[in-house]
């Protein structure tokens, strides 16, 4: 008869195995525009080539491929992945029946002691016993399948994180890879400024002596030297810093960064398809990783809501038992049982409701926070697109700029040669030209830079 009972439970139980409560899952969904605020109509994106193609420098490679595999933020998210992953494994083991074993023994004297034992008719015994016993927990409104998806949606959110960072990392390494070569380029600037500010100090100081100059031609070019002069510490503290923070990236020690090409090389060689379609986002890893936790939340709502519910679980047990373990281990003593067992809840003063109201509350964060990063993602996005326009139009400007100094210093020098001019306006000439030429250097590298942040922001670099 109980047989008969447990086996129409389990028939129940497979029956209505299908039943799941909480909300069903659908991909969310936000009304983007056809293209990017900055951009005209593609077809295609940037997004779509290998980061190879796109940062397209020997050394720059050859350091993201130390960074990739050497990270070790790098290595500890992916320990997380991993986790993440096995959770799932923990959270489905519900699923199966669950096996298990135990073994008992034990021995002991029945005597009132003293010489009469024989009389007294002591015994000595060794009871005991082995059995294997399974139990099962009949999955009957989708609390484990719940608790199962969300577990596989924190291991993909893991795995997209996993990613971000690494496209972080990628970002922040060319930029820091192209700032080096800016530095370099102001360095040689600022050297030579301080050759050219030297040799007019000279000529002043020797032409005061001969008075023919004037201490005012004398204090200029001091003080264009001495300030020329402060920006080579400045900056070779500022290379040193980078290619410190640009060797941890990459897992070595600190030290030098193998780097070649100019900014104005960079600057010409970066392109942009003439337009990107806004739903290339759907590929951000923070979006993906977004919607991986939204969802997380959305199934959790259903392992909250059968909690309400009662728990029904088989179990079984079979093996042998004996008030002497030697008859015991000979199976003269053998015995099996099946039962079944439902637990639920009555009162718990509202903390079931209270869980289920917590669970839909980080549902809608979690919607909240989705939402926010696909407007945040557009916003950045758009943003590098006028930047770069922008940039490309003060580029020019300052390159036309760069130019007229070069001829005014030129036409001074002329004059100077001629004698129709002191070299006070070579000086003045040059005051101008080498700050230009330093600006020029760092207008080239913030457009050059908008290539991998633009190439990150579209979620472009994160496949291997």
């Amino acid at each position: 008869m109980k047989t008969s009972v447990i086996l129409t439970l389990a028939g129940v139980a497979l029956t209505v195995s299908s039943c799941t409560f909480g909300p069903k899952w659908f991909a969310p969904e936000m009304p983007v525009p056809a293209e990017f605020r900055g951009a005209g109509v593609s077809d295609s994106t940037m997004a779509d080539l290998p980061w190879q193609q796109v940062l397209n420098d020997a050394a720059l490679q050859s350091l993201l491929s130390d960074v990739f595999n050497n990270n070790r933020d790098l290595a500890a998210m992916m320990h997380n992945v991993d986790a993440a992953r096995r959770y799932v494994t923990i959270a489905r083991a519900p699923m199966f029946p669950w096996l298990g074993y135990g073994a008992s023994a034990s021995k002991g004297m029945n005597q009132n002691g003293g010489a009469a034992v024989a009389q007294m008719g002591g015994t000595t015994s060794a009871p005991g016993s082995a059995a294997l016993n399974a139990s099962w927990e009949l999955d009957l409104w989708g609390k484990t399948r719940k608790g199962v998806e969300s577990a596989e949606a924190s291991a993909l959110e893991a795995g997209e994180q996993f990613n971000n960072l690494r496209i972080s990392l990628m970002r922040q390494v060319a930029g820091g890879y192209l700032q080096l070569i800016m530095l370099d380029e102001q360095l040689d600037i600022a050297r030579a400024a301080v050759e050219s500010y030297r040799e007019s100090l000279e000529l002043f100081n020797n032409q005061a002596m001969g008075g023919v100059a004037d201490q005012l031609q004398v204090s200029s070019a001091q003080a264009a030297l001495s300030a020329a002069e402060a920006q080579i510490p400045n900056l070779e503290s500022q290379i040193a810093a980078m290619e410190n923070t640009l060797s941890v990236l990459a897992g070595r020690m600190p030290g030098s960064i193998q780097r070649s090409g100019s900014m104005s090389s960079f600057a010409r060689a970066s392109s942009v398809p003439a337009g990107i379609p806004a739903d290339v986002i759907s590929r951000r890893p923070d979006i993906r990783a977004a919607e991986q936790k939204l969802r997380a939340a959305n199934a959790d709502i259903g392992v909250a809501i059968a909690s309400y519910f009662p728990s029904i679980s088989l179990t079984g047990v079979a093996g042998y038992a004996s008030a002497d373990l030697t008859s015991s281990l000979r199976g003269k003593h053998s015995g099996w049982g099946i039962g079944a067992n439902l637990t639920g809840p009555l009162f718990q003063a509202g903390q079931l409701r209270a869980n289920e109201l917590i669970k839909r509350d980080n549902f809608l964060a979690a919607k909240a926070e989705y939402e926010q990063t696909v407007l945040a993602a557009m916003a950045e996005i758009s943003t590098t697109l006028i930047q770069r326009s922008k940039l490309r139009q003060i580029m020019n400007k300052q390159e036309e700029a760069v130019a007229a100094y070069q001829e005014s210093v030129k036409l001074a020098k002329a004059r100077y040669t001629q004698g129709l001019s002191s070299y006070y306006e070579v000086l003045t000439a040059q005051q101008g030209l080498f700050p230009a030429q330093t600006q020029l250097a760092a207008y080239r590298y913030q457009y050059a830079a908008c290539i991998p942040t633009l190439y990150t922001q579209l979620g472009g670099g994160w496949q291997k």
